[in-house]
């Protein structure tokens, strides 16, 4: 009689122990997960997913700086009609590393010129296959970093076979200058104006850059300059320096300012 006794109660603590331990998973289920209607409003809010947060951008308001924009007014009547010009170019949309190592390296040498671009690009004009790259170098570029970079976009173009141009920055260009530092780039050599051949010939007999009156831009907005004698004032009968966009750009100087 003991016996029987003893077994039910092992049977009832069985049952009973079963119980508790089916209670306690419905209990961890409904704290590891979030009721369907939360889960239901967060994917509806976007909350859910970190890469969907908004940001804030502005427009950049010029592509090319004063320096950049004159120079490259300059350049385009440099190449006329043999060559299209680019500017801001990617370098990487211009070489990519060779396929001779593993993957890693391969992407090594990727990030190195991923994050570069060439001031000035001349593509053939009849399928764009690049000429040659141009690289107009300021004052900046006489810092150690800007030294190395350079160093380093140079030996990248020299075994990518891209012929890379240094143009040394300055007040103002001539187009005969220009033309001698690409024309062994271009399909077919530019032919010079009257205007340029007397550009030529006013550098030949002694007068200064500054003097000459053709292809004078303005440094701040790349419009022509015209020289003009003043009227009045102290400076009166000078002769000066002043932009075509006036009023909209007011750059002036006089001659014997340069």
């Amino acid at each position: 009689m003991g016996w029987m006794l003893l077994a039910i109660v092992v049977v009832i603590l069985v049952i009973a122990a079963v119980g508790v331990k089916s209670k306690k998973k419905t209990q961890d289920k409904s704290v590891g997960s979030p009721p369907l209607d939360r889960l239901s409003q967060s994917a509806e809010s976007g909350s859910a997913d970190p890469d969907s947060k908004e940001y804030s951008y502005q427009k950049v308001n010029v592509l090319f700086s004063a320096a950049e924009r004159s120079f490259l007014g300059v350049l385009i009547q440099a190449v006329g009609e043999n060559a299209q010009v680019f500017g801001k170019v990617r370098v990487a949309d211009v070489i990519t590393p060779r396929k001779n190592g593993s993957k890693s390296d391969w992407q090594k040498a990727f990030n190195k010129v991923s994050g570069k671009h060439f001031d000035y690009l001349l593509c053939d004009k009849s399928d764009l296959s690049v000429l040659c790259a141009i690289e107009l170098n300021d004052r900046s570029h006489n810092s150690k970093v800007r030294k190395e970079r350079d160093q380093f976009l140079e030996n990248a173009c020299k075994s990518a076979d891209i012929p890379l141009v240094q143009v040394p920055a300055k007040a103002a260009y001539s187009i005969a200058e220009i033309q001698s530092c690409i024309s062994a780039y271009l399909p077919i050599a530019p032919s010079h104006s009257i205007d340029q051949e007397s550009s030529i010939a006013a550098l030949n007999s002694g007068m200064t850059q500054s003097e000459n009156e053709i292809n004078k831009t303005c440094p701040k907005c790349s419009s022509e300059m015209l020289k003009k004698v003043a009227k009045k004032g102290k400076n009166t009968g000078n002769d000066f320096w002043a932009c075509s966009a006036f009023p909209k750009c007011r750059y002036s100087h006089e001659i014997n300012e340069e």
